[in-house]
């Protein structure tokens, strides 16, 4: 959905009480006790370096980039595609996210001053309003054998201080694991405005994202052929999976990780994996994607989904100028508009009826609303506290949980089919009130369900469940009853389901 306001730097202010046991646990489930990658990883030492000190935003196009490929597998290049105003050299270090005794991150490798040069601007095309960028190369980063899957930041730092990002992902593919994790590539995209802030840049008729801004129609195609806006990195990112991430990793899970384009090209890799995790805001989905993740169910792979508005808007890719595919994201979000002939495949709302696929049927809740532009967060309030996720939590039924549910939620909807489950194992796990951006009275849900497959799908029904796991950026405060929640999930979703 529209979010009225990058909210990664705001304080959310919260109150009420919690009925969650009193000691957080230090270290959460099996996986945590085995020398798998994440464990070995997590022993290096970390910095906080990674974190941008002088961002370009402080000067429009002092400093940006962006990469060849969303992620690419442990051992093979990624060029970066670097534009530097004006003409200076710069360097790149490169971090992998993690936990690394708190400090988010392990400088992998630094690259000395390199010749940076001021990039041609981006062109816009009047019909679509997609922004692609033409650059030249400027750097092939060659990815070691011996890097652990994750999600990379490259820093980049021009000579006169200023700084900016590029993101990818590290693949394994050769390297079975017990969870897969999903970042919404995708969506950052769909929300990405570069060249925003820059009001010269503009065509005065399409916004550079797939949302319409004011007058600004929304574009109907998107390219990673581009930086991210602001800080280089999806502030999705930012605000509402990094602190998931530092958990996971902190907790010792066996992850491996890839990107959404990746879930549509090479679906039948799911397979490789006890359970798939979906964090934050994963609105755009492909039709692959969708059939992938499906079977992967019905094959006996969990699934979750720590988030909300998951599999809203149904997109396809197309390839780029120079005929690289899977670069550019077409989404019409009107089936008149959609020149595509099979209505199926049309970029509407999955659950449109044209499509017929909506996401409560997979994730077992669907999206509701936002809460207001700079208000704070609601409380989680829980249900069914008899339910195995709830188990050593300490909660009850109303047991509050201060700062969690929004920017955006999820709950069921009684005029949507429920998904298919076993018997008696769909629960609704929260019933949390809010009032929403439109002052209306609406409350966010989350829920769980085992497939007959033996798999269990797990919805939180809201972007802001990491804000409870780990306390960078004191969002929200840390509660040890959601880390056990999360933990008894995660535990349940390492292991392959099996029928009945």
């Amino acid at each position: 959905m529209r979010r009225g306001a990058m909210i990664a730097t705001r304080m959310v202010a919260v109150a009420g009480s919690c009925g969650c046991a009193a000691a957080v646990v230090a270290s959460f489930g099996a996986a945590a006790t085995t020398a798998n990658p994440i464990v070995v990883e997590n022993r290096h030492t970390g910095t906080t370096g990674w974190q941008l000190g002088r961002t370009a935003t402080d000067a429009v196009g002092q400093i940006k980039g962006y990469a060849s490929a969303p992620s690419v597998n442990k051992g093979q290049p990624i060029t970066f595609y670097v534009s530097v105003n004006p003409r200076q050299t710069y360097t790149i270090d490169v971090y992998r996210m993690g936990w690394y005794g708190g400090s988010g991150g392990r400088l992998m490798q630094h690259v000395a001053a390199l010749p940076g040069t001021n990039q041609l601007d981006c062109p816009i095309d009047s019909t679509t309003g997609l922004v692609a960028c033409n650059w030249k190369a400027s750097y092939v980063l060659h990815t070691r054998g011996s890097w652990t899957s994750g999600i990379y930041l490259a820093k980049l730092t021009n000579a006169r201080g200023y700084q900016n990002y590029i993101m990818f992902v590290v693949r394994d593919d050769g390297r079975s694991a017990a969870l897969l994790y999903q970042e919404p590539v995708d969506t950052y995209e769909g929300y990405n405005q570069y060249p925003y802030p820059d009001p010269t840049a503009t065509d005065h008729v399409h916004s550079h994202n797939l949302y319409p801004d004011g007058s600004l129609k929304g574009a109907e195609e998107v390219t990673f052929d581009r930086p991210y806006q602001e800080s280089g990195a999806s502030e999705n990112f930012l605000t509402y999976e990094i602190n998931f991430l530092r958990w996971l990793e902190r907790s010792g899970y066996d992850v491996s990780y890839s990107t959404d384009v990746d879930t549509d090209v090479h679906g039948s890799r799911l397979l490789k994996y006890g359970g798939f995790l979906s964090v934050g805001h994963d609105e755009y989905w492909s039709t692959p994607m969708y059939d992938a993740i499906e079977a992967a169910r019905d094959h006996g792979v969990n699934l979750a989904f720590f988030g909300a508005n998951p599999i809203y808007w149904q997109v396809r890719f197309g390839p780029s100028a120079r005929g690289v595919p899977n670069r550019v994201i077409i989404c019409y979000k009107d089936a008149s508009a959609d020149p595509v002939t099979d209505p199926s495949l049309k970029t509407v709302m999955w659950r449109d009826p044209l499509v017929n696929r909506p996401e409560q049927a997979l994730v077992g809740v669907q999206y509701t609303s936002l809460l207001p532009s700079g208000a704070p967060n609601a409380a989680y309030v829980v249900t069914n506290s008899g339910n195995w996720v709830y188990a050593g939590t300490g909660f009850k039924d109303g047991s509050s949980v201060p700062g969690i549910v929004g920017y955006e939620a999820d709950r069921a909807f009684s005029n949507y089919p429920a998904p298919t489950a076993v018997a008696g194992t769909y629960t609704l796990l929260s019933h949390s009130p809010f009032t929403d951006a439109y002052g209306t009275s609406n409350y966010a849900n989350s829920s769980i369900y085992q497939a007959p497959s033996g798999a269990w799908v797990f919805g939180s029904g809201t972007f802001s469940w990491g804000w409870a796991l780990d306390g960078y950026g004191n969002h929200a405060p840390v509660n040890p009853g959601i880390q056990r929640m999360t933990a008894n999930i995660l535990d349940r979703l390492s292991r392959r389901g099996k029928p009945g």
